[in-house]
């Protein structure tokens, strides 16, 4: 279990926080000024994440501006603004560098467009680092601006913890409803050749399944475990090597149209799959036809350009960055070809560290190999976007395999 340290005792209070900084409770008190001072108070403690700390300062400069007792004069209330601005551009700017890892760091302009920044934010740092403060109301402007991206990026995507079980179980019990409803409705307009009812059917599947999740993680991972959990997603008849067109048909433009709308979808969706190919079942992983059809979903989901569409270059990144290390520390048959497709197909610039890393995870597969009943049969090709032409050959062959484990972790 991954343990974070944070400056607030409970997540009811980085909660309570969200609402009075942003005026949510409707009760007619301003709370912004004592939420300030709390995550300054905060600020002390450490660790405080920058969106919280650039929030803070960003309400701080409006209360300052709009003070009833202020006597300021505009010039000093510019800089209030533009130092808020400034410390929030760079800061964001200097996280994208640091995970970035390159050797030739980006320019600022291109850092914020990788994680989603208006440019305008960088373009009004630069004119009052450089040139001139800019003027009272375009800075009061481009504050209101920065609040809502901040609320989008981050406050936006804070979950309640105190969400009940019963509300997670009503959850899954309509997602399998309308995922399996969806199912049967797909495939009979795409047999029909109905393209409008198929798009309709799509269309509204995904509107649904956005709702139902309302932003919550808990929810999320609830629509996903019933993606697993039901194994809607691997035909049921299908046998090993088999073709998943048939699969990629039906579900693609569903999952696509979720992830568009509901930004920790795919990051859920990626992580419910990485789980599920790791699991140790009856079967050596070398044999699982689920296995294998999870594994061609995410190569699908990481490389196809109709998913990278969706995603920020930061986005992409971290996302190929989580396939990788989840392949170096479960190593299986499943995870193993897969690392070695992203090393191949991906866009990591540390390919060869990676490579490293992923070949010396594999000798804890070898050695078991060693000691099992080797199947001759080799691996089939598996495409990525479900055509011929780009189908991608397994050097594996299929062997009796013991329950994978992390690195270091002995039972």
């Amino acid at each position: 279990m991954k343990y974070t340290i944070t400056p607030w005792r409970h997540h009811s209070d980085l909660l309570q926080i969200r609402q009075q900084l942003y005026q949510l409770p409707k009760d007619g008190q301003d709370h912004r000024r004592h939420a300030v001072n709390r995550v300054m108070a905060w600020k002390l403690r450490g660790n405080l994440p920058h969106a919280i700390e650039s929030t803070a300062l960003l309400i701080d400069a409006i209360l300052h501006h709009h003070s009833p007792e202020n006597a300021n004069s505009t010039f000093s209330i510019r800089a209030v603004y533009t130092a808020a601005l400034t410390r929030f551009v760079t800061g964001f700017c200097d996280i994208g560098r640091n995970r970035e890892r390159s050797l030739e760091p980006s320019s600022m302009l291109d850092i914020a467009k990788q994680i989603g920044m208006p440019v305008e934010f960088v373009a009004l740092r630069h004119e009052a680092t450089h040139e001139e403060m800019p003027g009272l109301r375009r800075l009061m402007k481009v504050t209101e601006q920065a609040l809502g991206w901040l609320w989008q990026v981050y406050w936006s995507k804070l979950f309640d913890k105190t969400e009940d079980v019963a509300s997670i179980a009503i959850v899954r019990d309509e997602a399998r409803r309308i995922l399996k409803e969806f199912r049967t409705a797909h495939r009979d307009a795409l047999r029909a050749n109905h393209g409008t009812a198929a798009q309709d059917v799509v269309s509204k599947t995904s509107e649904f399944c956005v709702k139902l999740c309302g932003g919550s993680r808990a929810k999320t991972n609830a629509l996903v475990d019933v993606l697993m959990e039901d194994k809607l997603l691997s035909p049921s008849k299908r046998e090993l090597g088999a073709s998943m067109d048939g699969a990629f048909l039906i579900w693609d433009s569903l999952l696509r149209g979720i992830a568009r709308k509901q930004r920790r979808f795919i990051s859920a969706l990626v992580k419910g799959m990485l789980e599920a190919i790791s699991a140790s079942f009856a079967r050596p992983a070398g044999q699982d036809v689920d296995k294998e059809a999870l594994s061609m979903w995410l190569i699908r989901i990481e490389l196809d350009e109709t998913w990278m569409a969706i995603r920020s270059d930061l986005e992409q990144h971290d996302l190929e960055t989580e396939v990788l290390m989840w392949s170096s520390l479960h190593a299986n048959d499943w995870t193993s070809w897969l690392g070695q497709k992203m090393l191949e197909f991906g866009r990591s610039q540390s390919k060869s560290e990676w490579a490293e890393i992923l070949e010396a995870s594999r000798l804890d597969c070898r050695e078991a190999a060693d000691h099992s009943m080797p199947d001759e049969k080799p691996l089939d090709a598996w495409p990525i976007d479900g055509t011929a032409s780009h189908s991608v050959h397994s050097p594996w062959s299929r062997s009796v395999m013991p329950g994978s484990r992390p690195i270091g972790v002995v039972r």
